[in-house]
């Protein structure tokens, strides 16, 4: 998942989730004024009647305003041009939040036929169906209910992830395992981060408990790699000013050296000097 300009997010969803599973029962009920995951897709539905996931064209025409000229909700550039690399084992989609429309909307971008029967009543024009946006009711719900941006992701989640996991949140260890300790940390503290906006904000839902278990989990790996890299900068720091040290103690005796070669001849040339002064003066007695 990342941000490509100030308006799109590009999620890639896993089509076979890679931590443990269970079957995903309706996802909770919440207090009023929240998000909750009941009535909405789940991939054991898969694929979809087309004109249950995505909207009809009447529709976008009527959300749009712009039913006068023919234009419905269609994202910046169609799916066909999207230019990052697909797989066949995960679904990308396009989360959008384009000014010109009154709340963000979400667009398949490849493997649409494993989601949807796509009917297109004009071959001439097969993406005017594949660059419809999903009637998901996360985003159907985003001017009147305090829908957040991973209630979305939620949704796509459960919507493509087949077994639908019971946390669409898992944390998958093993990921940050592979990262150095560096960037481990600071992607832990990202993760950290975002799972406490999830538990502040999303209200009491069923998977809650779950969210806060990888919670715990990815906060200790966190505050146990920090004193890692703690423990290993501070010794590279021992290390370097011992190195340091000795190098400067190392040029101060060939200084030294240096000084004491070089003084010798001025010495002895002037001890004879003295001793020639002495004779002259003691000369004439």
């Amino acid at each position: 998942m990342y941000m490509r300009g100030r308006e799109e997010m590009i999620c890639t969803v896993l089509n076979e989730p890679l931590t443990p599973t269970s079957a995903s029962p309706a996802m909770g009920t919440t207090s009023e004024g929240h998000f909750n995951f009941e009535s909405s897709f789940t991939s054991s539905d898969l694929p979809f009647e087309q004109k249950d996931l995505m909207m009809s064209s009447g529709t976008q025409r009527k959300l749009s305003g712009l039913g006068y000229m023919d234009v419905g909700l269609p994202p910046a550039s169609p799916s066909e041009r999207e230019i990052i690399p697909m797989t066949d084992d995960r679904t990308v989609f396009l989360i959008a939040g384009y000014a010109k429309y009154s709340c963000p909307y979400v667009w398949v971008r490849n493997n649409h036929e494993r989601l949807v029967k796509l009917k297109d009543g004009d071959s001439s024009k097969p993406s005017i169906s594949r660059d419809s946006p999903l009637k998901l009711k996360s985003t159907s719900h985003w001017n009147d209910k305090d829908i957040r941006i991973w209630d979305v992701l939620g949704e796509l989640v459960k919507l493509s992830s087949l077994p639908s996991p019971h946390n669409p949140f898992a944390v998958d260890l093993e990921y940050f395992t592979s990262l150095p300790v560096n960037e481990r940390i600071v992607a832990s503290a990202a993760m950290v981060h975002f799972l406490q906006c999830v538990l502040i904000y999303a209200g009491n839902k069923s998977y809650s408990g779950l969210v806060a278990d990888d919670l715990r989990e990815i906060t200790k790996h966190h505050f146990a790699d920090f004193q890692t890299y703690l423990l290993q900068s501070t010794s590279q720091q021992r290390e370097q000013d011992q190195a340091a040290s000795n190098q400067s103690y190392s040029y101060q005796q060939q200084q030294g050296m240096s000084s004491s070669a070089g003084a010798q001849p001025h010495q002895a040339g002037y001890s004879t000097g003295r001793t020639k002064l002495t004779q002259r003066v003691v000369a004439p007695y």
